[in-house]
């Protein structure tokens, strides 16, 4: 039998593809099953080795009682169709349903291609969803505390594990310079957290630090407030922009100037319309402010029929319409776009669109790395930027998914760790150089793929 612990089987030192086991006697949970993100170094454990030595690993009688996905990235739950089918999956219930919304393309893209194998939503629809929020639950003497936390992906989770006595903290991916704010992070550390004994954080920025510390906006705060500057003083704007990173999304919807139209095309109008419906109650900047007009393929409006029978809550209104290609290019606009990703074709729809515009202004609001040149770059994603890389055509502006390094510090301080593991970062010995954080750096305890660390 093997001892009680923490073993990360793949994430200690790279972004992505994370695979941790809380171990206790024959019994562990699982928390995120991640695929390896592209770009991943050219050492990284490979996805079908990982599945191997989780699941297949023999002499080893362990009890998988659950597996708890932090949220919906493909370096998260990428390997979900892996997990045996008698093991419960669980996730929060928004994030499932915006799973669900994008399964539904991707698989019809693999049905069309002979790959029904590889289909998503059945595994989606096994999932649960997390329990009442601050309640905890017990696997097997490891007792699970699921909280919500700010991260580019909706509905995202932190853990507080509790076992052989010991209060360890899993963060996943988090920050806290989203919508939500700084102050409502602190207040849930400060209230659900506390003093603990293991953090096990990640650490994307410590290896990011010198690229992104001179970013010109730093909070989605000042994204809408920049956004703002940028959408009054351009007729035809164009915002590149991850259709699931809704904090974003949702900025720059608010930062469309009166005189302008709003546009997306229906797979973001679907995901924009679970965002509004799970968080309007809580947050002025999901709620709704004005018409929502959706590109449909070929001006056809059997792409609106859902949408046109969706109503804001307490108000009864509908918010979604169908964009006339006559009003929106005359009266200007705020166009939200997606790279052409199917190869079958050498231009998609918004590159298409694009050329009927006179002078369009490209906001670019994902990662710099996925640039042509960049550490992941993504050949779609330099498609659709060529001819408009300089300043008079576009302006990078992004805030990152994940914790600053002052960020990382402020946790250490509210919960005041014996022991710090870092993960899901490209360098995780940086830990111990980074000067915010010298009051801790006896504190940090690097360990490697498959190392078990005792509790």
């Amino acid at each position: 039998m093997k001892p009680d612990g923490i073993r990360i089987y793949r994430g200690t030192n790279q972004i992505g593809g994370i695979v941790t086991e809380i171990r206790k006697d024959a019994h562990r949970i699982l928390i995120d099953f991640g695929a390896n993100l592209p770009g991943s170094k050219e050492n990284a454990m490979g996805d079908a080795e990982v599945v191997r030595q989780v699941f297949r690993e023999e002499n080893d009688p362990v009890i998988t009682n659950a597996v708890l996905f932090t949220h919906y990235h493909g370096d998260h739950v990428g390997l979900k169709r892996h997990i045996p089918d008698d093991i419960p999956m669980y996730i929060g219930r928004t994030a499932r349903d915006i799973m669900k919304l994008i399964a539904v393309s991707a698989d019809f893209v693999k049905k069309a291609t002979g790959r029904p194998e590889e289909m998503e939503l059945p595994v989606i629809n096994k999932m649960k969803t997390y329990w009442r929020l601050g309640t905890s639950r017990d696997f097997n003497g490891i007792r699970v505390t699921p909280l919500v936390c700010d991260h580019s992906a909706l509905d995202s989770y932190m853990f507080v594990l509790e076992l052989n006595g010991k209060r360890i903290l899993y963060t996943g991916d988090f920050r806290d310079h989203g919508i939500p704010g700084e102050e409502i992070f602190a207040k849930m550390i400060r209230e659900k957290v506390g003093k603990i004994d293991i953090l096990i954080t990640e650490g994307t920025m410590v290896s990011r630090y010198e690229e992104e510390k001179d970013n010109s906006v730093r909070t989605e705060d000042e994204l809408g407030i920049r956004a703002s500057e940028i959408l009054k003083a351009h007729h035809e704007n164009v915002i590149l922009v991850s259709s699931a990173n809704l904090d974003s999304i949702m900025e720059f919807y608010h930062a469309v100037p009166e005189d302008k139209a709003f546009l997306c095309d229906p797979y973001q109008a679907r995901i924009m319309k679970i965002a509004i419906s799970a968080r309007y109650k809580y947050f002025r900047k999901y709620r709704y402010k004005k018409q929502i007009y959706v590109l449909c393929p070929g001006e056809y409006d059997r792409y609106m029929k859902d949408l046109l029978e969706y109503r804001i809550p307490e108000t009864d209104y509908c918010p979604f319409s169908m964009a006339r290609p006559d009003i929106y290019l005359k009266k200007g606009f705020v166009m939200l776009a997606r790279p052409n990703r199917n190869l079958k074709f050498d231009m998609g729809r918004f590159e298409e669109r694009m050329l009927d515009m006179k002078d369009p202004y490209i906001i670019y609001s994902m990662w710099k790395g996925y640039l042509k040149g960049g550490k992941a770059e993504d050949p779609a994603i330099v498609r659709f930027m060529d001819g408009y890389m300089d300043e008079k055509h576009m302006e990078m502006l992004h805030t990152s998914g994940h914790a600053y390094v002052e960020t990382l510090k402020k946790l250490m301080d509210l919960t005041d760790p014996k022991v710090i593991i870092p993960m899901h970062t490209e360098d995780a010995k940086a830990f111990k150089q980074v000067s915010l954080f010298q009051d801790y750096t006896d504190r940090i305890h690097v360990i490697e793929d498959g190392e078990l660390y005792r509790i």
